[in-house]
């Protein structure tokens, strides 16, 4: 089955509680606010996909959506330089990387740079600007939708 033939499914990881994490369910709640938005949204601002419910949440949804295209969405730290850098990957996502989580989910991921990986990560997030990282996550948000209403991932420019 090609993959434009797929059901997408879009898990949103993150919590609203610290604001560099809050990227992942703030796309969710603007993807799944939008009636239009033709896929299964999880990781909202309500119902968050964190670090402590994650494993639940990917049984669930790889159960409940078998065959599905599974994209991911998540913040992550790094150079100063790439600050606001969205990044598209074949290979999906490593949430809670910063807890030490080292697994991956989706079949694709998209990852936006909120904050730098120089200091301690948690200081980081929790330090991170929620206007910034707010405006972030609208721009993901419309490049998902330009993506899912036939446009490439690659030639959406932010």
């Amino acid at each position: 089955m090609d993959r434009l033939d797929r059901q997408l499914v879009v898990v949103c990881f993150g919590t609203p509680a610290i604001a560099g994490d809050s990227l992942g369910p703030e796309v969710g709640s603007l993807l799944r606010g939008d009636k239009n938005f033709p896929a299964f949204v999880y990781g909202t601002l309500d119902r968050p996909v964190t670090g402590r419910n994650m494993n639940e949440w990917i049984s669930f949804v790889r159960e409940t959506h078998r065959g599905a295209l599974m994209l991911a969405v998540d913040a992550c730290l790094g150079d100063a330089a790439n600050l606001g850098r969205i990044s598209v990957r074949a290979d999906g996502v490593c949430p809670a990387a910063v807890g030490g989580k080292k697994k991956r989910f989706g079949d694709v991921g998209i990852i936006a740079v909120v904050g730098d990986k120089t200091g301690d990560a948690l200081t980081e997030l929790m330090q991170a600007n929620a206007v910034y990282v707010s405006e972030l996550a609208h721009k993901v948000a419309d490049l998902i939708r330009s993506a899912v209403n036939g446009l490439n991932f690659a030639s959406a420019v932010f």
